[in-house]
């Protein structure tokens, strides 16, 4: 099967590779798009992010299989001990897969979608509603995080809430709030693209990073108090045209003492934390939920997001502005979501196969 291998930091291939082994209590998926998180196309660079010292020991040894946890496919196969799904039924995959010395992630330390086929535990296979397209299906891992995020807000009905960042993760936190008990929504970004965006996904007021006295803007709004909330994610890599972690500190002016800073961006592992500031305004700082959750046990976080998305609620398709066809664009998709202000991009380019979309899991005969 074909399949993306990285050489080296900046040296992303496709290549035949051997399809992976299918075990008893595991589906393989034919994937039908997939996207590049900005986590991976910020690992494959050379980033020192979360998972770097990881991938560079890996790749001490050679070439390795790379990326691919943001997807949407079809069943081809599926092991002995699986009865829940059939071949041909819609899917997606939650990338975080239990294990017992601790999770693996689909497309960092085990194989993932950069490729024709994925193999993943039964398990972490969730069905793909009817009406949701592949395209919008391959958004959900995304707004899985930014429920994560809403849930360890807790936001209260009427508070106030500040998102630092208009990219793609910043535009799902606005739409989830919006829907969530937030009462006034600001959003603050750099890029007039995305401030209209925001605007039209929910946000109340929309302020310009660029230009406009935003602690003090808020403050204003808030009646001198600062938001209850605030979510920051645009920080990052300079290099990527990412905030650094000068957002950080933005955030923290625009908090209200005792409110909560949400760390949804992806910072170098040597960003600087104001920890004065945060202590001075006793605010709490915290951090997303990966994976399925533990919020119902009747569904996972990924069956709710898909739901959202059926509904209308939540439209993860109007972020993507890029749409590549074929595999072998996948080093280009990894390399523009590196650089998604060179090129103009919202969400993560999207990348397309031949393969036939399947079935809802609920439409067998």
């Amino acid at each position: 099967m074909l399949a993306a291998r990285l050489h080296s930091f900046g040296d992303l291939r496709m290549a035949e590779v051997p399809s992976p082994a299918l075990g008893d209590d595991e589906v393989r998926i034919g994937v039908a798009a997939v996207q590049s998180s900005v986590t991976e196309a910020l690992l494959a660079m050379g980033e020192p992010i979360t998972l770097h010292d990881h991938l560079a020991a890996r790749l001490a040894d050679g070439p390795v299989l790379f990326g691919g946890h943001e997807f949407a496919g079809v069943v081809l196969e599926v092991g002995s001990r699986v009865s829940r799904w059939r071949p041909g039924d819609r899917v997606t995959a939650i990338e975080t897969v239990p294990g017992p010395s601790g999770p693996e992630y689909l497309g960092f330390t085990r194989e993932g979608a950069f490729a024709e086929e994925v193999v993943v535990p039964a398990a972490n296979v969730v069905a793909i509603p009817e009406g949701v397209s592949a395209s919008a299906a391959a958004g959900v891992q995304p707004l899985a995080g930014a429920l994560h995020g809403h849930a360890a807000l807790a936001m209260q009905p009427g508070e106030a809430l500040v998102v630092v960042g208009c990219g793609v993760m910043g535009l799902l936190e606005i739409q989830v709030a919006r829907h969530g008990n937030a009462g006034l929504i600001i959003a603050i970004g750099r890029s007039e693209q995305k401030r209209e965006m925001a605007a039209r996904l929910g946000a109340d007021v929309v302020l310009d990073a660029r230009s406009d006295d935003v602690p003090a803007a808020v403050a204003e709004l808030t009646g001198g108090l600062g938001a209850d909330a605030v979510v920051e994610a645009a920080g990052g890599p300079t290099g990527a045209g990412l905030g650094g972690d000068s957002t950080l500190e933005l955030a923290l002016r625009c908090v209200r003492r005792g409110g909560r800073l949400l760390l949804e961006a992806v910072y170098d592992t040597d960003a600087r934390f104001p920890l004065g500031l945060a202590r001075e305004r006793v605010v709490n700082v915290l951090h997303p939920n990966t994976g399925s959750g533990g919020y119902s046990a009747s569904s996972s976080v990924f069956d709710h997001a898909l739901r959202l998305i059926a509904r209308g609620d939540v439209d993860t398709e109007a972020l993507i502005t890029h749409r590549l066809t074929g595999l072998q664009s996948i080093p280009e998709a990894v390399e523009m979501s590196a650089g998604k202000q060179q090129h103009n991009a919202i969400n993560p380019p999207q990348v397309f196969t031949d393969l036939a979309w399947g079935r809802n899991s609920e439409e067998r005969a």
